[in-house]
């Protein structure tokens, strides 16, 4: 008798999880509400956030207040850190009660992917449909981005079924392992959010971002060429930023294919920052001294990107005074 039930148990459970038919269902279409979902729901959910060999529990709440995206990521274990966002003000809150504030930062959630697919797939990227699954208890359809090149890295995304709310994301290389895995556990999707529940908590000492003009020939005396980039790769931003107790200049330039992302760091070589390449999870970041006419220079890029591109894009890189 028992053996009838489990029989009928697992055809039930084979039902459920059938693959979705591409006639059924549109990716691009689910890509859209998964995008407007983001933005416009109000949930409060706790994470699981895997990157490398490190596991961290977080909590998430997000709420449109007064037209206006609010947003609160709370690290659950460990030192108190939080990230605060109301609006395009973000307030880091760091674990020795000081803050930082930074102005016109988008999304501060770890599956913030729904930004950067809000306004159309990148070419180098192929959608399909993947079948039907279950998170945080929820029904979920399962997509994949796969590149169409060795030079960037893939995705599995899982979105609900009912609030078409991206519940789950891994980063996968090109074997389909995943590097990076980000998930809800739970997720309450009418959970009452006020303002009050975004408020920045008194701190003992606070900041804002340095902001640097990179035009600057006291702070930009060379600038990034770069030669190769993989194909879809464009200046997103370039600024010079502060570093180090010293607060000595470093100028970044970051490139992106509106998916993938990296940034290049050229700043002085100085003691302690040898060349070389560190990696956790998909994260990688290879330094080179790169020699110039106003002499030499330590190069790091940091990104989410497979080596391979990192070396090639150093490779071909040069720095140029700047005209300035």
């Amino acid at each position: 008798m028992w053996l009838r039930s489990l029989g009928a148990a697992l055809l039930c459970l084979a039902v459920q999880l059938a693959p979705v038919r591409a006639e059924e269902i549109s990716a691009p279409h689910l890509l859209k509400q998964m995008a407007d979902a983001a933005r416009l729901l109000e949930y409060r959910g706790r994470l699981l956030y895997m990157h490398g060999s490190e596991v961290t529990t977080l909590e998430l709440l997000h709420a449109r207040i007064d037209d206006r995206e609010h947003e609160r990521l709370t690290q659950l274990e460990g030192a108190l850190a939080e990230v605060i966002r109301r609006g395009e003000h973000v307030v880091c809150v760091h674990a020795d009660q000081s803050i930082t504030r930074l102005v016109n930062r988008s999304s501060v959630t770890p599956l913030g992917l729904h930004e950067r697919l809000s306004n159309s797939l990148p070419v180098q990227y192929r959608l399909q449909l993947d079948g039907e699954d279950r998170v945080a208890g929820r029904a979920a359809y399962r997509m994949q981005l796969l590149p169409m090149d060795q030079f960037r890295y893939g995705y599995r995304l899982w979105t609900d079924q009912a609030s078409h709310l991206l519940l789950k994301s891994e980063l996968v290389d090109l074997s389909g392992r995943a590097l990076e895995r980000i998930e809800f556990v739970s997720l309450d999707l009418e959970p009452g959010l006020t303002v009050d529940d975004f408020v920045v908590p008194a701190a003992l000492k606070e900041r804002a971002l340095d902001s640097l003009d990179a035009s600057e020939p006291a702070h930009g005396r060379v600038q990034v060429v770069t030669g190769w980039l993989p194909e879809g790769f464009m200046e997103a931003d370039r600024d010079v930023r502060l570093s180090g107790g010293e607060r000595r200049p470093v100028a970044a330039a970051t490139f992106s294919d509106g998916l993938a992302a990296f940034t290049l760091f050229v700043e002085e070589p100085g003691e302690g920052k040898p060349e070389g390449v560190s990696k956790i999870g998909p994260t990688i970041a290879i330094s080179r001294v790169i020699g110039s006419a106003g002499g030499d220079w330590l190069v790091t890029l940091v990104g989410e990107v497979p080596q391979l591109t990192g070396e090639r894009v150093l490779a071909d890189l040069s720095l140029e005074a700047n005209s300035d």
